[in-house]
């Protein structure tokens, strides 16, 4: 059994070792805790709508933006990053096509959201309540409110980054369990990817 929190941790870390020498861009970046990783090899900027970055972090730069209207140019970034935010946003489709404004030619997303579908929820309506947007999620100390807007199925996430205009596109099942239980397994089994906790998504710039 896995905690879903070290496993999200351990497999941004992951991935971020096979960036170096890039210009990345982390859409949300809160208190820097995954803007970290990626700025240990490569120029990185992080945004969000106020500052509580951790004064720690001290391997990348920090700026005050909007989301869905970021103060760069064109084609600026090799990478862009943002990690449980666009279910805060009521327009996802304009992050995405920001964040695709923004980064170059091929340039690359990465991202991760909850799932909609996510077991917590299938059970829910099981029983017959099912959750309804937005979804207060109490607050957090650093953070403020919690509340996410819209949730996204993997299939609504595909439909709105072709829309933004990106190919390529690869949404990765994870985690299978509940959360409350602390107990579940990183790597979902085909017939459950449904029901997962997480997802995942990368995908090209065209």
């Amino acid at each position: 059994m896995v905690d879903l929190n070290k496993a999200i941790v351990n497999y941004i870390e992951n991935f971020s070792r096979g960036y170096k020498n890039k210009k990345i861009l982390d859409i949300g970046c809160g208190r820097g805790d995954y803007t970290f990783f990626f700025g240990k090899e490569n120029k990185t900027i992080g945004i969000d709508l106020q500052d509580v970055v951790k004064k720690r972090y001290f391997n990348f730069d920090f700026q005050v933006a909007d989301a869905i209207d970021l103060p760069f140019g064109e084609n600026v970034f090799d990478l862009v990053i943002s990690f449980d935010v666009i279910e805060h946003i009521k327009n996802g489709e304009k992050i995405l096509s920001e964040a695709h404004r923004v980064l170059k030619r091929n340039g690359q997303i990465f991202f991760s959201t909850p799932n909609k579908n996510r077991l917590s929820h299938f059970l829910l309506e099981v029983i017959g309540k099912p959750v309804k947007y937005p979804l207060d999620l109490g607050v957090n100390q650093d953070l403020g409110p919690i509340t996410h807007v819209k949730e996204y199925t993997a299939k609504e996430l595909s439909k709105l980054m072709r829309k933004a205009g990106f190919r390529e596109i690869k949404i990765i099942p994870f985690w299978f369990g509940l959360t409350y239980l602390h107990c579940g397994f990183r790597n979902v089994p085909i017939f459950l990817q449904k029901y997962c906790q997480y997802l995942f998504v990368e995908a090209t710039s065209l």
